[in-house]
């Protein structure tokens, strides 16, 4: 179909393997090296998603978990039937492309006040599931020492008012857009990504998330409701700082440049000749 051909132009094909080798180095560093409760491992799936198409993104978000699997030296593991979930958040970035989500919306006045408030209010409901879940205040049960909690809060509030100001001063609301598809993507990633985690690892996948799930499995939950909690946790974060992050490439990328892919037009006011 000449749908799908227009998603492998020539420089489709050209940036997926940069995407994969993006997606791979930046998820080990912080998955298995910082072990973080983050995974930053989709900037590339992301961004080849909302320049190219969906089954464009999909695909680059499977072929980098399975090359990641089979990798020497960094292979194994467990990150390969999370391939599943990596195509389902190449398949949204490529919804998020067609949208025009990450499209330049200047705007003024209370409308761009109201979208800072809200965007930083996105952030913080994002950090909800920390507060007065025993699992992360109640040392005697999740096993987090109390400064654990304390330096969540000021991570959201920090992430809240970054969101805001990016917003603000940089005049845009795309800032509110790009905020909402990622807390989106990361809750069907991690509703994805649960039943995987729970029946193939039991909940432990070898990265900093398996704290988490041992802290709501200590409070509890059966191994599905602690993978879910994990997801519904790391994933909604996860996402937004990854679409950020594609954002802020996108916005330093020449709009002709960006404009010759295939989605490029969506992504980018038409500049004057």
């Amino acid at each position: 179909m000449d749908w799908l051909s227009r998603q492998f132009s020539t420089r489709v094909i050209v940036l997926m393997p940069v995407a994969i080798a993006i997606n791979i180095v930046l998820g080990f560093t912080v998955q298995q090296v910082l072990k973080l409760p983050i995974y930053l491992d989709s900037i590339g799936t992301i961004l080849v998603g909302v320049l190219a198409g969906p089954i464009a993104g999909a695909l680059t978000g499977i072929l980098a978990n399975l090359i990641w699997q089979y990798a020497p030296g960094i292979g194994g593991g467990t990150i390969g039937p999370f391939a599943i979930t990596a195509g389902v958040i190449g398949l949204l970035a490529g919804a998020w492309g067609y949208l025009g989500v990450y499209r330049s919306r200047p705007a003024s006045g209370r409308q761009l006040v109201l979208a800072a408030i809200v965007g930083a209010a996105i952030v913080i409901l994002v950090a909800v599931p920390i507060v007065g879940n025993p699992a992360y205040t109640d040392p005697n049960i999740g096993g987090y020492p109390s400064w654990v909690y304390t330096a969540a809060i000021i991570i959201a509030a920090i992430a809240a008012i970054v969101v805001a100001a990016f917003i603000y001063l940089r005049r845009d609301l795309a800032g509110f857009w790009v905020a909402l598809a990622g807390v989106a993507t990361g809750i069907v990633a991690a509703f994805v990504s649960a039943p995987i985690s729970a029946i193939a690892f039991g909940g432990v996948t070898g990265s900093g998330a398996d704290l988490i799930v041992a802290a709501l499995r200590q409070g509890g939950s059966d191994v599905f409701q602690a993978s879910l909690g994990q997801g519904l946790f790391s994933d909604p974060i996860d996402k937004t700082i990854t679409s950020f992050v594609v954002f802020i490439i996108l916005a330093g990328l020449s709009p002709r440049l960006v404009a010759r892919f295939p989605l490029g037009e969506r992504t980018v006011e038409p500049q004057p000749a």
